[in-house]
Protein backbone atom coordinates (compact mmCIF):
# COMPACT_ATOMS: atom_id res chain seq x y z
CA UNK A 1 0.00 0.00 0.00
CA UNK A 2 1.46 3.39 -0.93
CA UNK A 3 1.88 6.30 1.44
CA UNK A 4 -1.19 8.01 -0.04
CA UNK A 5 -3.39 4.91 0.08
CA UNK A 6 -5.79 3.79 2.76
CA UNK A 7 -8.02 0.79 3.36
CA UNK A 8 -11.51 0.54 1.89
CA UNK A 9 -14.48 -0.16 4.17
CA UNK A 10 -14.66 -3.70 2.77
CA UNK A 11 -10.98 -4.30 3.55
CA UNK A 12 -11.35 -2.91 7.09
CA UNK A 13 -14.25 -5.28 7.74
CA UNK A 14 -12.40 -8.25 6.25
CA UNK A 15 -9.48 -7.72 8.65
CA UNK A 16 -11.66 -7.69 11.77
CA UNK A 17 -11.56 -10.34 14.49
CA UNK A 18 -14.93 -11.77 15.69
CA UNK A 19 -17.32 -9.41 17.47
CA UNK A 20 -18.67 -9.90 21.01
CA UNK A 21 -22.22 -11.25 21.59
CA UNK A 22 -24.62 -8.40 22.37
CA UNK A 23 -28.10 -8.46 23.93
CA UNK A 24 -30.14 -5.54 22.52
CA UNK A 25 -32.44 -5.52 25.56
CA UNK A 26 -29.74 -4.96 28.19
CA UNK A 27 -27.19 -2.14 28.40
CA UNK A 28 -23.59 -3.20 27.90
CA UNK A 29 -22.70 -1.50 31.16
CA UNK A 30 -23.17 1.47 33.48
CA UNK A 31 -20.26 3.37 35.00
CA UNK A 32 -20.11 6.03 37.70
CA UNK A 33 -17.45 8.71 37.86
CA UNK A 34 -16.83 12.32 38.74
CA UNK A 35 -16.37 14.75 35.87
CA UNK A 36 -15.30 18.37 35.91
CA UNK A 37 -17.73 20.57 33.95
CA UNK A 38 -16.44 23.33 31.64
CA UNK A 39 -16.26 26.83 33.10
CA UNK A 40 -17.25 30.13 31.50
CA UNK A 41 -14.29 31.64 29.60
CA UNK A 42 -11.81 33.17 32.04
CA UNK A 43 -13.52 31.66 35.12
CA UNK A 44 -11.89 29.12 37.46
CA UNK A 45 -12.77 25.46 36.88
CA UNK A 46 -15.95 24.17 38.50
CA UNK A 47 -16.11 21.41 41.08
CA UNK A 48 -16.44 17.82 39.80
CA UNK A 49 -19.97 16.46 39.47
CA UNK A 50 -21.46 12.98 39.27
CA UNK A 51 -21.54 11.50 35.77
CA UNK A 52 -23.39 8.32 34.87
CA UNK A 53 -22.32 6.70 31.61
CA UNK A 54 -24.69 4.18 30.02
CA UNK A 55 -23.19 1.96 27.33
CA UNK A 56 -26.10 1.08 25.06
CA UNK A 57 -26.25 -1.93 22.74
CA UNK A 58 -27.32 -1.16 19.18
CA UNK A 59 -26.52 -1.23 15.49
CA UNK A 60 -23.06 -0.60 14.15
CA UNK A 61 -22.02 2.79 12.82
CA UNK A 62 -22.42 3.09 9.01
CA UNK A 63 -18.98 4.69 8.75
CA UNK A 64 -15.99 2.35 8.80
CA UNK A 65 -13.07 4.13 10.48
CA UNK A 66 -9.72 2.34 10.24
CA UNK A 67 -9.01 3.01 13.94
CA UNK A 68 -12.36 1.96 15.40
CA UNK A 69 -12.86 -1.03 17.68
CA UNK A 70 -16.31 -0.10 19.00
CA UNK A 71 -18.03 -2.28 16.37
CA UNK A 72 -17.09 -5.26 18.58
CA UNK A 73 -19.95 -4.30 20.91
CA UNK A 74 -22.67 -3.66 18.33
CA UNK A 75 -25.40 -5.67 16.60
CA UNK A 76 -24.95 -6.93 13.05
CA UNK A 77 -28.44 -5.73 12.10
CA UNK A 78 -30.61 -2.72 13.05
CA UNK A 79 -31.51 -2.03 16.66
CA UNK A 80 -34.98 -3.44 17.54
CA UNK A 81 -37.62 -0.80 18.26
CA UNK A 82 -38.22 -0.44 21.97
CA UNK A 83 -34.88 -1.86 23.02
CA UNK A 84 -33.04 1.42 23.68
CA UNK A 85 -35.73 2.71 26.11
CA UNK A 86 -35.71 -0.72 27.79
CA UNK A 87 -31.94 -0.55 28.22
CA UNK A 88 -32.12 2.99 29.57
CA UNK A 89 -34.76 2.04 32.15
CA UNK A 90 -32.55 -0.78 33.42
CA UNK A 91 -29.56 1.56 33.57
CA UNK A 92 -31.47 4.25 35.46
CA UNK A 93 -32.72 1.68 37.96
CA UNK A 94 -29.12 0.65 38.57
CA UNK A 95 -28.05 4.29 38.90
CA UNK A 96 -30.79 4.95 41.46
CA UNK A 97 -29.52 2.05 43.53
CA UNK A 98 -25.96 3.36 43.31
CA UNK A 99 -26.54 7.11 43.79
CA UNK A 100 -30.05 7.49 45.19
CA UNK A 101 -32.84 9.50 43.57
CA UNK A 102 -31.60 12.94 44.66
CA UNK A 103 -27.99 12.44 43.49
CA UNK A 104 -29.13 10.87 40.24
CA UNK A 105 -31.26 13.94 39.56
CA UNK A 106 -28.12 16.11 39.70
CA UNK A 107 -25.88 13.73 37.75
CA UNK A 108 -24.84 14.29 34.18
CA UNK A 109 -26.00 11.43 31.98
CA UNK A 110 -23.92 10.10 29.09
CA UNK A 111 -25.53 7.73 26.59
CA UNK A 112 -22.88 6.06 24.45
CA UNK A 113 -24.03 3.51 21.88
CA UNK A 114 -20.74 2.79 20.04
CA UNK A 115 -22.40 4.37 17.00
CA UNK A 116 -24.50 7.47 16.31
CA UNK A 117 -27.43 8.40 18.51
CA UNK A 118 -29.23 10.15 15.66
CA UNK A 119 -28.86 7.32 13.16
CA UNK A 120 -32.34 5.71 13.00
CA UNK A 121 -30.77 2.31 12.38
CA UNK A 122 -28.92 2.57 15.70
CA UNK A 123 -31.62 4.38 17.72
CA UNK A 124 -35.04 3.90 16.09
CA UNK A 125 -36.81 7.19 15.59
CA UNK A 126 -40.10 5.75 16.87
CA UNK A 127 -38.45 5.50 20.31
CA UNK A 128 -37.73 9.23 20.56
CA UNK A 129 -40.71 10.21 22.68
CA UNK A 130 -40.17 7.32 25.11
CA UNK A 131 -36.52 8.30 25.44
CA UNK A 132 -37.32 11.97 25.91
CA UNK A 133 -39.79 11.07 28.63
CA UNK A 134 -37.12 9.04 30.41
CA UNK A 135 -34.60 11.86 30.05
CA UNK A 136 -36.90 14.61 31.22
CA UNK A 137 -38.71 16.45 28.45
CA UNK A 138 -40.00 20.00 28.92
CA UNK A 139 -43.54 18.88 28.14
CA UNK A 140 -44.88 15.88 30.00
CA UNK A 141 -43.82 14.13 33.16
CA UNK A 142 -40.61 12.10 33.26
CA UNK A 143 -40.44 8.59 34.63
CA UNK A 144 -36.64 8.51 34.47
CA UNK A 145 -34.00 11.13 35.26
CA UNK A 146 -34.07 14.93 35.08
CA UNK A 147 -30.43 15.18 34.08
CA UNK A 148 -29.01 18.72 33.90
CA UNK A 149 -26.91 17.53 30.95
CA UNK A 150 -27.57 14.62 28.58
CA UNK A 151 -24.57 13.65 26.46
CA UNK A 152 -24.91 11.49 23.35
CA UNK A 153 -22.39 10.62 20.63
CA UNK A 154 -22.88 11.22 16.93
CA UNK A 155 -21.07 11.59 13.63
CA UNK A 156 -20.81 15.29 12.63
CA UNK A 157 -22.79 14.72 9.43
CA UNK A 158 -25.76 13.24 11.33
CA UNK A 159 -26.30 16.36 13.45
CA UNK A 160 -29.58 17.51 11.91
CA UNK A 161 -33.28 18.03 12.59
CA UNK A 162 -33.63 15.04 14.92
CA UNK A 163 -30.79 16.33 17.05
CA UNK A 164 -32.42 19.76 17.14
CA UNK A 165 -35.67 18.16 18.34
CA UNK A 166 -33.83 16.65 21.33
CA UNK A 167 -32.09 19.93 22.06
CA UNK A 168 -35.41 21.76 22.17
CA UNK A 169 -37.40 19.06 23.97
CA UNK A 170 -35.06 18.28 26.86
CA UNK A 171 -35.45 20.18 30.10
CA UNK A 172 -31.69 19.83 30.63
CA UNK A 173 -28.98 20.73 28.15
CA UNK A 174 -28.14 18.41 25.26
CA UNK A 175 -24.44 17.84 24.66
CA UNK A 176 -23.25 15.94 21.60
CA UNK A 177 -19.85 14.23 21.52
CA UNK A 178 -18.34 14.47 18.05
CA UNK A 179 -15.27 12.73 16.70
CA UNK A 180 -12.85 15.34 15.39
CA UNK A 181 -10.06 12.72 15.63
CA UNK A 182 -7.27 14.81 14.09
CA UNK A 183 -6.75 17.88 11.96
CA UNK A 184 -3.54 16.51 10.41
CA UNK A 185 -3.98 17.60 6.77
CA UNK A 186 -3.11 14.29 5.10
CA UNK A 187 -4.48 11.90 7.75
CA UNK A 188 -8.02 13.30 7.90
CA UNK A 189 -9.07 11.96 4.49
CA UNK A 190 -7.59 8.48 5.07
CA UNK A 191 -9.31 7.44 8.28
CA UNK A 192 -12.51 6.17 6.62
CA UNK A 193 -14.57 8.53 8.75
CA UNK A 194 -16.39 10.28 5.95
CA UNK A 195 -15.95 13.71 7.48
CA UNK A 196 -13.33 16.44 7.68
CA UNK A 197 -12.60 19.11 10.30
CA UNK A 198 -14.92 21.54 8.53
CA UNK A 199 -17.81 19.07 9.01
CA UNK A 200 -17.01 19.05 12.72
CA UNK A 201 -17.00 22.85 12.76
CA UNK A 202 -20.40 23.05 11.05
CA UNK A 203 -21.90 20.54 13.48
CA UNK A 204 -20.65 22.56 16.47
CA UNK A 205 -22.08 25.71 14.91
CA UNK A 206 -25.50 24.05 14.57
CA UNK A 207 -25.45 22.76 18.12
CA UNK A 208 -24.55 26.18 19.48
CA UNK A 209 -27.39 27.79 17.53
CA UNK A 210 -29.83 25.27 19.07
CA UNK A 211 -28.66 25.97 22.62
CA UNK A 212 -26.83 22.63 22.80
CA UNK A 213 -23.20 22.04 23.64
CA UNK A 214 -20.46 20.06 21.87
CA UNK A 215 -17.68 17.88 23.20
CA UNK A 216 -14.97 16.34 21.06
CA UNK A 217 -12.98 13.15 20.74
CA UNK A 218 -9.35 13.63 19.66
CA UNK A 219 -6.98 10.76 18.90
CA UNK A 220 -3.47 10.41 20.26
CA UNK A 221 -1.44 8.39 17.76
CA UNK A 222 -3.85 8.62 14.81
CA UNK A 223 -2.96 6.46 11.79
CA UNK A 224 -1.08 8.30 9.01
CA UNK A 225 0.25 10.90 11.46
CA UNK A 226 4.06 10.58 11.71
CA UNK A 227 5.04 8.98 15.01
CA UNK A 228 7.30 11.86 16.05
CA UNK A 229 4.47 14.37 15.44
CA UNK A 230 1.67 12.47 17.20
CA UNK A 231 1.64 14.51 20.42
CA UNK A 232 1.91 17.88 18.68
CA UNK A 233 -0.97 17.08 16.31
CA UNK A 234 -3.13 15.86 19.18
CA UNK A 235 -2.63 19.19 20.97
CA UNK A 236 -3.32 21.17 17.79
CA UNK A 237 -6.47 19.16 17.21
CA UNK A 238 -7.71 19.89 20.73
CA UNK A 239 -7.05 23.59 20.20
CA UNK A 240 -9.05 23.41 16.95
CA UNK A 241 -11.96 21.70 18.72
CA UNK A 242 -11.97 24.33 21.46
CA UNK A 243 -11.75 27.20 18.97
CA UNK A 244 -14.74 25.72 17.11
CA UNK A 245 -16.77 25.76 20.33
CA UNK A 246 -16.29 22.37 22.01
CA UNK A 247 -16.23 22.80 25.79
CA UNK A 248 -15.02 19.32 26.76
CA UNK A 249 -12.43 17.25 24.87
CA UNK A 250 -11.43 13.63 25.51
CA UNK A 251 -7.97 12.52 24.41
CA UNK A 252 -8.22 8.91 23.22
CA UNK A 253 -5.08 6.88 22.60
CA UNK A 254 -5.59 4.70 19.53
CA UNK A 255 -6.02 1.12 20.72
CA UNK A 256 -4.52 -1.57 18.47
CA UNK A 257 -6.27 -4.89 17.93
CA UNK A 258 -8.94 -4.23 15.31
CA UNK A 259 -7.06 -5.88 12.44
CA UNK A 260 -6.91 -2.80 10.23
CA UNK A 261 -4.41 -1.07 12.51
CA UNK A 262 -2.13 -4.09 12.47
CA UNK A 263 -2.26 -4.03 8.68
CA UNK A 264 -1.42 -0.32 8.65
CA UNK A 265 1.38 -0.87 11.16
CA UNK A 266 2.94 -3.47 8.88
CA UNK A 267 2.81 -0.94 6.04
CA UNK A 268 4.47 1.72 8.20
CA UNK A 269 1.36 3.93 8.59
CA UNK A 270 0.62 3.33 12.27
CA UNK A 271 2.51 2.89 15.50
CA UNK A 272 0.56 2.44 18.72
CA UNK A 273 0.95 5.37 21.15
CA UNK A 274 2.52 4.95 24.56
CA UNK A 275 1.32 6.04 27.96
CA UNK A 276 4.00 8.75 27.80
CA UNK A 277 2.43 10.07 24.57
CA UNK A 278 -0.93 10.36 26.30
CA UNK A 279 0.60 12.11 29.31
CA UNK A 280 2.53 14.54 27.13
CA UNK A 281 -0.54 15.31 25.03
CA UNK A 282 -2.58 16.01 28.16
CA UNK A 283 0.20 18.18 29.59
CA UNK A 284 0.38 20.09 26.31
CA UNK A 285 -3.35 20.75 26.34
CA UNK A 286 -3.37 21.85 29.97
CA UNK A 287 -0.53 24.28 29.18
CA UNK A 288 -2.31 25.65 26.09
CA UNK A 289 -3.36 29.27 26.46
CA UNK A 290 -6.19 28.66 23.96
CA UNK A 291 -7.64 25.87 26.10
CA UNK A 292 -7.25 27.76 29.39
CA UNK A 293 -8.75 30.98 28.04
CA UNK A 294 -11.83 29.14 26.75
CA UNK A 295 -12.42 27.44 30.11
CA UNK A 296 -12.55 24.08 28.31
CA UNK A 297 -11.97 20.76 30.05
CA UNK A 298 -9.52 18.29 28.52
CA UNK A 299 -9.38 14.76 29.92
CA UNK A 300 -7.50 11.58 29.07
CA UNK A 301 -9.56 8.49 28.26
CA UNK A 302 -8.39 5.63 30.50
CA UNK A 303 -10.13 2.71 28.79
CA UNK A 304 -7.69 -0.21 28.36
CA UNK A 305 -4.88 2.01 29.61
CA UNK A 306 -2.72 -1.01 30.43
CA UNK A 307 -2.34 -1.61 26.68
CA UNK A 308 -0.18 1.52 26.43
CA UNK A 309 1.99 0.98 29.50
CA UNK A 310 5.36 -0.77 29.44
CA UNK A 311 5.59 -0.96 33.24
CA UNK A 312 2.83 -2.63 35.24
CA UNK A 313 4.43 -1.52 38.52
CA UNK A 314 4.02 2.23 37.83
CA UNK A 315 0.76 2.13 35.84
CA UNK A 316 -1.56 2.82 38.78
CA UNK A 317 0.67 5.64 40.05
CA UNK A 318 0.76 7.30 36.67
Amino acid sequence: MSVSATLSAREVRRLRPPREPVDPWRPLGVSFERERPPAPPGAPPGAPVDAVTVFLAGAECPYTCVFCDLWRFTLEGPTPAGSIPAQLRRALDKARGELGEERLGRAHLKLYNASNFFDPRAVPQEDDEALLKLLGAVNGSADGAWAPTVVVECHPKLVGDRCRHYAEALRGRLEVALGLETIHPTATGRLGKGSLPEDFDRAVERLTAWGARARAFVLVGAPFVPREEAVAWAVRSVEHAVAAGARTVALIPVRPGNGALEHLAAEGHFQAPTLTDLEEALDGCLASAAVRTAGAVVAADLWDLEVFSSCAACLSER
